[in-house]
């Protein structure tokens, strides 16, 4: 199953690699049409999708080894986003939110097929302001079944 946020992450990658070495204004703007156009066709898809990719992207920019959803999830969504993970060849997540509710989020992954694996370490939000390294934080590690 082919992983359709790898896809895209690819593609915004390869524009953005290409829009820092264009020699002149109208490739760079030829570039950034084209980047423009590959984020509105994620402006498409449903709210899910949209989240998903949202944190595919910010995970893979800091060197995560899985999708991090670390933002509140509602209950009535959880469904959702499993089955578009699932759906796109994601076969791992981990789950770092620190909000009040997220202990009962992290069994509802359990009640919508998920496997708990146990606790990772993952790169979090904050940087150091010297070393630019992102903070270690700790998180659920999922398996989706």
């Amino acid at each position: 199953m082919k992983n359709i946020f790898e896809e895209i992450y690819g593609k915004a990658q390869e524009l953005k690699k290409a829009y820092d070495t264009a020699e002149c204004e109208t490739a760079k703007e030829n570039i950034e049409t084209e980047y423009q156009k590959l984020m509105n066709e994620i402006s498409g898809f449903e709210t899910s999708f949209i989240n998903i990719w949202e944190a595919y992207e910010e995970s893979k920019n800091k060197g995560n080894e899985y999708i991090d959803l670390c933002d509140i999830i509602w209950d009535k969504d959880i469904e959702d986003v499993i089955v578009c993970l699932k759906e796109n060849g994601i076969r791992y997540f981990t789950f770092s939110s620190t909000w009040s509710g997220a202990v009962e989020t992290a069994w509802l992954f359990t009640k919508n097929g998920c496997l708990l694996k146990g606790m990772v370490e993952i790169k979090g939000n904050h940087r150091d302001f010297k070393t630019g390294e992102y903070e270690k934080q700790h998180a659920f590690l999922f398996r989706i079944n």
